[in-house]
């Protein structure tokens, strides 16, 4: 059962301490209705269905992970606002989540109608949201009815961020939203260019060009548009730096050539990522600057993130570890965050790979089965114990003959195959897939095994072939055990099944681990919606402005 955080907050006009247990701003009192399957060690609501990550970011004076997604789905409209508007969850180590109030309400005329996905970029050590609104009966609203604005911590002391400002006293610039009009939708987390140049990514394809809009300000307050480029213009786009190099492939540069320095993210149907080389334009709004130049990596791979349910991702970069960091919506019943995947770049495929953070080996609470190395005869079944909440390791053994591999969950049903042809090269090809969906896998000539992680998560399953080649998220139903089967002469294969924990924090323990600055109370001692939550305040009054 879900232990979501019903975290306390401290009133700073009195000074009280406030428990939201039970109160308006405690998970379940969101104006949502229904309830979502329970998960373990996937981010989901508990009432609510969700969707895209929003403006993941690390907080580098308190020490806190951010994580932002879109709820509030499908609100009617009533005089208050429709929705989407942005949840939260925090973490001190990217084990333990707490849910937090709703940061951002869609309250102000330009962001009345929606508030869709958006990035967090630090700005002089600060997190600076910036969001597309969508509003309407306002020239600013322009065609197609979207804005860009921003938000800010309302308190830089708070280590949680619970409220969101929407002016710019919280953070020393003074700026008036809307910044942008007539944008579209998903702004880029910015970067500053070697010019001093703040620059973002819009999705909204050029006409007649076709590529996204690229954006600038020289003080993040002040923005223009810099022109249109040649990217692929594609939903949640993003442009960063080549992150580091996969683990055992540095063996490959000699070979490899001049590596590129940056990777580009459409999603024009799946997301899809391009490695090449950038080089950022010279400053200035359109007429004066220039957008710059991409170029893809010959014989590089263009990779899909996700080859089934994921999809709007968003990425962040982490100081901490120093690696970047995406996550994914899986798009199943009521919508979850897909497992936080770290990217790195492998020389040798010239491709991006995507695996599970290593925070998620250590939710592994016991070994609940293991089979040894062991050959599997053709048509034999072997059962391996799983769990509704566990994680599975599977390797086979690359034969030289034609094969099919298959894992089964029971009692759900639903399989995972490895198909393997030989080629005349000595490179198998190898397709891989959950029930008919099969995908080519791309394999290095010495390779030996086939290797399949699964997440196994109440109602989702989350996959990752060979070491992060390939990865999809599934929607499956109650699994309690696999099934294992070879359909040709004897095959060797090895697995291990764990049981995973939950990631869901209460207030007793974040207090305990000092994540949360206040002490538990029982009683519930009084609240000021205009204190602790502003925005929500603001929606639940229609006509009331208050600028948060």
């Amino acid at each position: 059962m879900f232990q979501f955080a019903m975290l306390l907050l401290v009133n700073a006009a009195g000074g009280r301490h406030v428990n939201c247990r039970d109160g308006p701003c405690a998970p379940g009192n969101d104006r949502c209705i229904g309830s979502s399957p329970t998960y373990t060690f996937h981010l989901a609501d508990p009432t609510c269905d969700i969707n895209d990550p929003n403006g993941p970011f690390y907080d580098p004076v308190h020490g806190v992970y951010h994580n932002f997604y879109q709820i509030h789905l499908a609100l009617d409209r009533n005089g208050t606002g429709n929705g989407p508007d942005w949840g939260h969850w925090v973490s001190r180590d990217f084990k333990k989540w707490a849910r937090m109030p709703v940061a951002i309400w869609n309250d102000q005329w330009y962001d009345n109608v929606a508030i869709f996905t958006g990035s967090t970029t630090i700005v002089d050590g600060k997190p600076v949201i910036m969001y597309p609104g969508k509003c309407q009966n306002d020239p600013w609203c322009g065609k197609d009815g979207f804005v860009y604005a921003l938000a800010v911590p309302s308190n830089a002391s708070d280590p949680l961020y619970t409220n969101w400002s929407k002016t710019g006293s919280a953070f020393g610039k003074n700026f008036t939203n809307p910044i942008l009009s007539n944008t579209g939708d998903d702004p880029s987390t910015a970067w500053k260019t070697e010019h001093g140049e703040w620059r973002v990514i819009g999705n909204q394809a050029c006409e007649p060009e076709g590529g996204n809009p690229i954006y600038g300000s020289m003080d993040f307050v002040q923005w223009y548009k810099v022109g249109c480029t040649s990217l692929q213009a594609g939903e949640c786009p993003s442009l960063f730096p080549l992150p580091k190099l996969t683990p055992g492939s540095e063996r490959y540069l000699e070979t490899q050539g001049e590596l590129p320095n940056y990777v580009h993210k459409a999603g024009a149907g799946p997301d899809r990522l391009q490695v090449g080389t950038w080089t950022d334009g010279r400053p200035g709004p359109e007429g004066l600057g220039t957008v710059g130049t991409w170029t893809q990596l010959p014989g590089s791979r263009e990779v899909s993130l996700d080859i089934y349910a994921g999809y709007a991702s968003k990425d962040f970069w982490d100081p901490v570890k120093e690696r970047r960091i995406l996550w994914l919506w899986g798009r199943i019943p009521s919508g979850i965050q897909a497992m936080p995947r770290e990217l790195t770049y492998h020389a040798g495929l010239k491709q991006i790979l995507y695996n599970p953070v290593e925070e998620i080996r250590d939710l592994r609470t016991h070994t609940i089965s293991r089979l040894g190395s062991t050959a599997l005869q053709p048509g034999q079944h072997v059962i391996l114990q799983a769990a509704m909440a566990s994680e599975v390791s599977l390797e086979f053994a690359i034969p030289s003959f034609d094969t099919n591999f298959s894992v089964t969950l029971l009692p759900s049903g639903g399989s995972f195959f490895l198909d393997v042809v030989q080629s005349a090269n000595s490179t198998p090809s190898v397709k891989v897939g959950f029930n008919k969906n099969r995908q080519p896998l791309p394999l290095l000539p010495d390779e030996e095994k086939l290797t399949m992680s699964l997440f196994i998560d109440g109602a989702a399953c989350e996959v990752f072939f060979q070491d992060g080649r390939l990865a999809g998220v599934v929607h499956i139903n109650a699994t309690e055990s696999l099934e294992i089967e070879a359909s040709s002469a004897a095959q060797m294969v090895q697995a291990v099944s764990y049981g995973m924990a939950n990631i869901y924090t209460s207030p007793e323990e974040e207090w305990d681990r000092g994540l949360v600055s206040c002490p538990v109370q029982e009683t519930w001692p009084g609240y000021s919606y205009q204190v602790e939550d502003e925005n929500r305040e603001a929606k639940d009054q229609p006509g009331t402005q208050t600028g948060q």
